[in-house]
């Protein structure tokens, strides 16, 4: 989930941003519970200004190596009307993506970005359909199947994401407030357990590799609540297919926004909303960023339910300057989970994103 990195998105970079600041007035905004129907709403809405698809997932070899992925592709539409005139070069969207892996044993970090047009078929999402694409990366579905291929200069990725489960629906039916106000809201799915096969290239290496992957889909028009200045988002794997996600909403002085909530998942259904008077997550150990300056809180006391856990970096540097891109620098990788449920020992791994710590990465409008 990241709705700071798609505000400040590419239309900054491209010296865009008066002409979608003018327009996003006449797109739609997520204001009551989405009429869903899936496959159909796998593809994009072009009613919306941003959209996402956010894959996240803790991988492993034969012999227990360990490794995060992540691959995810933006759109950013620049104007809520379809191009005026008939040319091959004309456009209306922006893409971005970002394709990152962490190798937990060696503690490396490898990321890169890319950013095009919706012309020439450069970049692009099927509009009813679970595919979309930026250049050679890409995520296609064949029945129950998701694929995804990415390749960059260290490494590359060609996975099978199973998937036999309904979409997670979080919020009210699906719209997930971030403020007080109409409008501020997005609509927000998650497929939270896909068991995953493939290979994972790294360097001159190849691992043949297993495990569970999470994929995030929304869309939306409005910013978020002003004074609210990054998020922290947690995507956890617990014991018994049991998924939990959670956003928390910081505002500048370090507290949480109360439109911060989530989800706990079993089944692929969410079997508990969680509110903010739900949630108790506390920042127990930082690291920082000699690169960004960045102060980021990379061990966590997460606290809803009947479950009181710890989650912590697989380790410190995962860290992606995204600025040519998405305008932000962010931290997002793979954590470990360790605590109870019940009084009853509790053991995982997720994801854990975290925006708005950079100095550098202020929001821009």
């Amino acid at each position: 989930m990241v709705m700071i990195k798609i505000l400040l998105l590419i239309s900054i970079i491209l010296d865009c941003s008066l002409h979608s600041l003018q327009a996003q007035e006449n797109f739609s905004c997520a204001a009551a519970p989405w009429p869903w129907r899936f496959p159909r709403d796998h593809g994009r809405h072009d009613d919306f200004q941003t959209e996402w698809w956010y894959f996240t997932g803790n991988l492993q070899d034969a012999k227990g190596r360990e490794f995060g992925f992540q691959l995810t592709f933006f759109r950013r539409a620049l104007t809520p009307d379809k191009p005026s005139r008939q040319s091959e070069w004309a456009f209306r969207d922006l893409y971005a993506a970002h394709f990152a892996i962490s190798d937990v044993k060696r503690e490396r970090f490898f990321y890169d970005q890319r950013v095009a047009r919706s012309a020439l078929e450069i970049a692009g999402a099927m509009p009813e359909t679970l595919e979309a694409h930026l250049q050679s990366w890409r995520m296609t579905q064949e029945n129950d199947t998701v694929k995804l291929s990415a390749a960059a200069e260290f490494g590359a990725i060609e996975l099978a994401l199973e998937n036999h489960l309904p979409p997670a629906l979080h919020g009210d039916r699906g719209l997930a407030m971030k403020g007080g106000q109409a409008g501020q809201a997005s609509y927000y799915y998650s497929l939270p357990h896909l068991p995953t096969r493939g290979t994972l290239k790294l360097e001159s290496e190849s691992f043949e590799i297993r495990g569970i992957s999470w994929m995030d889909h929304e869309f939306g028009s409005n910013q978020l609540a002003p004074g609210d200045v990054g998020w922290d988002w947690f995507a956890l794997h617990l014991p018994d297919s049991v998924e939990v996600m959670i956003y928390l909403l910081r505002r500048a002085d370090g507290s949480y926004a109360p439109y911060s909530a989530g989800s706990l998942m079993q089944g692929g259904r969410v079997s508990k909303p969680l509110a903010f008077v739900d949630l108790k997550c506390t920042p127990l150990h930082w690291w920082n960023s000699a690169l960004s300056g960045a102060r980021y809180p990379i061990e966590w006391g997460v606290r809803f339910a009947d479950y009181d856990l710890t989650v912590r970096a697989a380790f410190e540097h995962q860290e992606l300057d995204t600025r040519r891109t998405t305008g932000v620098i962010y931290w997002e990788g793979c954590v470990s989970v360790a605590g109870e449920k019940a009084g009853k020992p509790v053991n995982g791994r997720g994801y854990l994103e975290m925006t708005g710590y950079a100095p550098s990465a202020a929001p821009r409008f």
